[in-house]
């Protein structure tokens, strides 16, 4: 212990004599150790930390399957018949497949906030139990509306003021009086984003329909049941109900999925690259330091050679050496937690807003063991190269040459061997971040269907209080429509019940008149109920036929508008102007107009078959509005929220937000991740130059008196420029073809997260290889220049 001890006072010594070479690799270890820190954060909060649920692993999240899909959602009595028959659960409980949003207006500030419903004993199955209050009873769901209410903890702090007799309390939601019955102790923003919980009216009509698939289901196994049990007891109960219940439940059945994957799942495949990508930035972060401690070994060797004649063995040699190497590493760790801390905060704030456990992701002791462990890692790895260069040399060897340097650089194959590798890297990562920042450019790109431009939405959700009846939410509507339109600054608006790239979905079956089906067949699209101003303020062009207008009253003829991919899948490409739609629960309904296709669900879908229905014919009464204006859109907030006041007092605007900020929200993931990648790849590429002009200006300190001696028998400054930047070259090429094979394989991996770009595009190798020669050439110039102004008489003197 006391010889470790003297090795480290002695390597702090080392050091401090050498203050600009420590600040160096100090700042470049703490940049990759930093740099994995912060992204060890990430992935230790997201992927590698437990659900914050009781038990998790007996946690499943139950989808409807059948042959098209599986991952539906579920009709309300096919989850009673599963929830009621299944033995397999201690419980099996139900949400709403999407957050809604509800008008809250028994408080101070009347307000829209995000509501959704769950069954009784969804609580009960997730393992959470009210801070305050009770949770909900199994009589709570034997009604018809909402009855009573559970409060999230964020909204029961910030407008209730943590007040705990808040309980028993009502209010009105949506204009129905409910009471409050309990709070509670945490939000779940893993599962929803609700602050109001309503409990499921299971008595409702809209319950009782076995077509009608809205719900999510989640599971907590019984203890000792596996989830392959529970699955096969489901596929038996679904084979029953698809023999009692042929029409609606042919082909259906419970798919049970880990909750932890569902979470999860979407983003690991990211974050795992992104670590690796960062594993490789300090990679290289190692090398550059080794091939530093390379350097600057040549100078200790005569002092290792007498430390060795003194008698020091060579395991001496190298543990004084890996000691100054850990003693940096562990510096530059130090370092990394400060700036990990910095860089933990700035991705949080450039992360997509439905990264899972965002609010979760900061510097905890995990992190600080993982940062500690790889620093030491760290030290190891860079260290050991030079430890084993200065101590192979014999004694004799050293001591003859006296302090004259010798060789060039092919001599130095250790060196030469780690700038190879950090170009490999380079060019790696460079490719990595070129295909994903072209994915990004490609989706910024691509056409959603409609013009983006100086629109802003906001959604509206007219309470069951004043407007129960169909006839008074079309006046709603319809008025607010006008008043909209009326506006200085506005040229158009109208509304529609799921905004495109806003995570609202709905879809029904339909049958076209005439053809013929077998008895459980049907068709399936997505249903959008529209007001007439909505095609105009969204700048969608109308195909053919026409769009809806005043014409289009609850009393006269069904009409419905389909877009194009509608056509293409079931017409054949043929315009179906005036045939007829059988859709579920409605009137035959003719084709009037077809319109262009949008994109729904994302920008790198396909864009899929709709129906489009207008508002005074389907009124429903949760509406997103959309406001064209003749510059920014969000100047209008104002006038939008009193507009919805002075018609009704009671009624609120969400959030109000600009088409342009929910489109790049819809590619947050994919922007995310080219970001991160493009960041790791530039400070790749800066480690790589400073790397290779160290390197090569290690080259000419060493070979000053073999430049002296060729310049003396002729040799131009123009050639000796040459020689040293052949050098480079030579480094340069064997590194972008070991990085050549690296690359095609990061570039599959990275398969998964392209649009529209091959992972061997061409143009992304080629323009990668242009800027990592053009930087290695001008790394290596500066050192080249001053190895042509060598004067031949002060390099010769020395011999």
């Amino acid at each position: 212990m006391e010889t470790l001890f003297q090795d480290i006072r002695y390597a702090a010594r080392i050091l401090r004599r050498s203050p600009a070479f420590t600040a160096f690799a100090v700042l470049t270890l703490a940049l990759g150790i930093g740099a994995n820190t912060a992204m060890f954060s990430v992935l230790d909060a997201v992927l590698l930390r437990r659900l914050p649920f009781p038990e998790p692993g007996q946690l499943v999240r139950g989808y409807g399957k059948f042959p098209r899909n599986d991952r539906a959602a579920v009709s309300p009595p096919d989850f009673a018949d599963f929830r009621a028959q299944s033995k397999s659960f201690q419980q099996l409980a139900a949400m709403g497949g999407e957050d809604g949003t509800s008008n809250l207006t028994g408080t101070a500030n009347p307000e829209q906030v995000r509501s959704n419903s769950v069954s009784w004993n969804f609580f009960h199955a997730v393992g959470i139990e009210p801070r305050v209050g009770r949770s909900f009873l199994s009589s709570d769901e034997q009604t018809k509306t909402p009855q009573v209410v559970i409060l999230g903890y964020g909204i029961w702090r910030r407008d209730f003021g943590a007040d705990p007799s808040v309980v028993g309390r009502t209010l009105t939601v949506d204009g129905q009086k409910v009471t409050v019955v309990g709070v509670l102790p945490s939000d779940l923003p893993l599962l929803s984003e609700a602050q109001v919980w309503f409990a499921m009216p299971m008595l409702a009509d809209s319950m009782t329909h076995r077509k009608w698939h809205f719900l999510s289901v989640i599971g907590r196994l019984k203890p000792g049941v596996s989830r392959v049990q529970a699955q096969a007891e489901l596929d038996g109960i679904s084979r029953e109900l698809s023999q009692q219940y042929p029409e609606s439940n042919t082909d259906w059945s419970l798919n049970l999925v880990d909750l932890r994957e569902i979470i999860v799942g979407p983003i690991r495949t990211t974050l795992w690259l992104l670590l690796g990508a960062v594993g490789m930035l300090l990679l290289l972060a190692c090398a550059n330091v080794s091939n530093l401690l390379l350097a600057r070994g040549t100078a200790r060797r005569r002092e290792m050679a007498i430390r060795e004649a003194l008698g020091a063995s060579r395991w001496r040699v190298v543990q004084q050496v890996v000691t100054e190497s850990i003693l940096l590493a562990l510096a530059g760790g130090g370092l990394a937690v400060v700036a990990a801390m910095w860089g933990v905060s700035a991705l949080r704030n450039i992360a997509p807003g439905d990264l899972p456990r965002l609010e979760e992701i900061h510097v905890n002791v995990s992190v600080l063991l993982f940062t500690t462990a790889i620093s030491v890692l760290t030290g190891l790895l860079f260290g050991m190269a030079p430890a084993l260069q200065l101590s192979s040399r014999g004694i004799g060897t050293v001591l003859n040459l006296g302090g004259r340097n010798s060789g060039s650089l092919a001599r130095h194959w250790a060196a030469r061997s780690l700038m190879a590798f950090e170009v490999a890297i380079s060019f790696a990562l460079l490719v990595g971040a070129g295909l994903l920042v072209k994915t990004v450019w490609r989706l910024v790109n691509v056409n959603p269907g409609f013009q983006v431009e100086h629109v802003a939405t906001a959604r509206i959700n007219l309470g069951d209080g004043g407007y129960k009846e169909d006839a008074s939410r079309v006046r709603f509507f319809r008025r607010l429509e006008e008043l909209l339109s009326d506006l200085p600054g506005v040229k158009s608006a109208g509304a529609i019940s799921e905004l495109p790239l806003n995570h609202q979905q709905n879809d029904d079956y339909f049958r076209i008149q005439g053809r013929t089906y077998d008895a459980n067949e049907n068709e399936d699209a997505n249903l959008r109920c529209v007001t007439p101003g909505y095609l105009r303020a969204m700048g969608i062009p109308l195909v053919a036929g026409r769009w809806f207008d005043d014409r289009d009253t609850p009393d006269s003829p069904k009409v419905v508008v389909v877009n194009e991919p509608f056509v293409e899948r079931y017409f054949g490409g043929e315009l179906p102007i005036g045939k007829t739609l059988l859709i579920e629960g409605s009137q035959p309904t003719q084709i009037v107009g077809v319109i262009g296709g949008v994109s729904h669900f994302a920008l790198a879908q396909p864009k899929p078959p709709e129906m489009y229905l207008p508002h005074a014919q389907a009124p429903a009464g949760s509406m997103n509005l959309v406001v064209r204006a003749t510059s920014d859109p969000l100047v209008l907030t104002s006038a939008m929220r009193a507009l919805v006041s002075r018609l009704d007092r009671n009624e609120t605007l969400s959030p109000v937000r600009s088409m342009d900020d929910v489109v790049q929200g819809s590619i947050a993931q994919p922007r995310f991740s080219a970001e991160l990648l493009a960041l790791f790849a530039a400070i790749a590429l800066l480690l790589a130059a400073v790397g290779l002009y160290g390197v090569i200006a290690f080259v000419v300190t060493q070979r000053t008196q073999e430049i002296g001696i060729r310049m003396s028998l002729g040799a131009s400054p123009s050639n000796v420029m040459q020689m040293i930047l052949a050098e480079g070259v030579r480094l340069t090429l064997a590194g972008s073809i070991a990085g050549l094979a690296a690359a095609i394989g990061l570039s599959h991996l990275l398969a998964g997260l392209l649009y529209e770009v091959q992972p061997n595009d061409p143009m992304t190798f080629a323009a990668v290889f242009g800027l990592l020669a053009g930087v290695a050439l001008l790394a290596c110039f500066l050192p080249a220049r001053r190895a042509a102004k060598v004067d031949p008489m002060v390099a010769l003197r020395c011999e």
